[in-house]
């Protein structure tokens, strides 16, 4: 962002890439004594360059990959818009890199240009209130928002060519044409613009934005990918503008005549497209991180043994269900543990009185008023979820087996199944 306010520094810059136009499939052969020019190394970077933003682009997508939030700063009568550093991958696959913070005075935005091009933002709904009738409060609000202007964030992709070096010149060429850029510089442009920005003829594909699709979701993948358009060429076409909206801003001027601007609500950083790391989405959807052990012990239970009691339990089933942290005592009430026994005889599942319920620090004790034969399946059934959760030591609802995965802080019921004779 640029410290003046001159309207046409707002508007887009159309940058040629000089790193884009090509074929990102073929690539160098060397040999022994070949001779190697200019367009051999420029094609060496042009197969790996391009092959990096067409594996982006087609397999990650765009949108902010960390950072670059939109900001303000107020300090007397100046707004300063602040930029925070972070990346950003836009629809054509390329890594815009923002390093450090940057920031734009807009006090005196409302004496460009620019401020002409801008709209009033989309009317908010009334709010009817009952019993109230101040019509003329309303048209006093609508007159105020009607000074009010939106404008868009935009960053772009930047490559400029740097670093002026000795070159070969031709015969009577000028002065300067013993000088050519050395470097390839990726850099970024941040604007302010009166609209937001299209992905109109970008190479965006949209899973969800499919008619008509089938509503089974490998069906509806299959037939996403099997779509060819939009082609990928223009991945490496040269066209260089891919914007990416960061934020929407609504301004207001101060005075009358209008001297400089100001606010008109928070800043929203929540329009722009997010492109999260693969681990961020296993995050979120699993519970777990995918590239370390979770160094906190989640509650959950494991298979049930079941043996015949001996002494003042002869004739009753003695159940011991293992959990990975000690049960908390007064969460074992009624409701919150079932067994269940297969009665083969009957084809139905059964559930025979729980006699007593006990706590250890290993697990569950249980014993149930039956004597049950050899190969009798059973199942135990653990709430964790619902007013009879069983709670941990620490107050954490069973997350469901050992081995099940349960977002953190989650409670999940666990319907453990085993055949009776087993060992606990």
């Amino acid at each position: 962002m640029s410290t003046s306010t001159a309207a046409e520094l707002f508007l887009p810059i159309d940058d040629a890439d000089p790193a884009t136009p090509g074929d990102p499939f073929t690539r160098l052969h060397y040999r022994y004594g070949q001779l190697l020019g200019a367009e051999d190394f420029t094609a060496e970077q042009r197969y790996f360059l391009l092959r990096s933003r067409l594996h982006n682009a087609a397999l990650h997508g765009y949108g902010t990959a960390w950072g670059l939030g939109i900001g303000h700063q107020e300090a007397e009568t100046r707004l300063m818009l602040t930029c925070a550093p972070g990346l950003a991958v836009d629809a054509l696959g390329r890594e815009i890199h923002v390093p450090r913070s940057v920031c734009l005075d807009i006090s005196g935005l409302v004496a460009t240009r620019f401020w002409a091009d801008l709209a009033p933002p989309p009317p908010t709904p009334p709010v009817a209130i009952e019993g109230d009738d101040d019509s003329e409060g309303d048209g006093e609000a609508e007159a105020e928002a009607d000074r009010r202007r939106r404008v868009y964030v935009v960053l772009r992709y930047r490559a400029c060519l740097t670093e002026p070096a000795p070159a070969i010149a031709q015969p009577c060429a000028g002065a300067d044409a013993g000088l050519a850029p050395s470097r390839v510089s990726d850099g970024y442009r941040l604007c302010l613009e009166a609209t937001a920005p299209t992905l109109a003829g970008l190479p965006v594909r949209d899973v969800t934005a499919a008619v008509d699709a089938p509503h089974d979701a490998r069906a509806r993948l299959l037939a996403h990918i099997l779509t060819a358009e939009p082609a990928p060429a223009r991945l490496w076409s040269g066209a260089d503008d891919a914007p990416l909206l960061l934020a929407v801003i609504d301004l207001e001027p101060v005075g009358d005549p209008a001297e400089r601007v100001r606010l008109a609500g928070p800043i929203d950083n929540g329009v722009r497209a997010l492109l999260p790391a693969v681990q961020a989405v296993a995050d979120l959807a699993l519970g777990i991180h995918l590239e370390r052990r979770d160094p906190t012990t989640r509650f959950q239970a494991a298979a049930p043994g079941a043996r015949a009691g001996a002494g003042a339990d002869l004739g009753h089933m003695l159940i011991e269900v293992p959990t990975t942290r000690p049960v908390l005592a007064a969460s074992l009430v009624p409701g919150s543990v079932r067994v269940l026994r297969f009665d083969a005889a009957a084809s139905q599942w059964v559930e025979p009185a729980i006699l007593a319920r006990s706590t250890s620090t290993s697990g569950l004790a249980l014993t149930v008023d039956e004597d049950w034969p050899a190969a009798t399946p059973f199942q135990v059934w653990l709430a964790g979820s619902g007013p009879v959760a069983l709670l941990d030591v620490d107050g954490h609802p069973l997350a469901g087996a050992v081995g099940e995965v349960v977002p953190a802080g989650s409670g999940r019921d666990a319907a453990l199944f085993a055949i009776h004779p087993t060992t606990a």
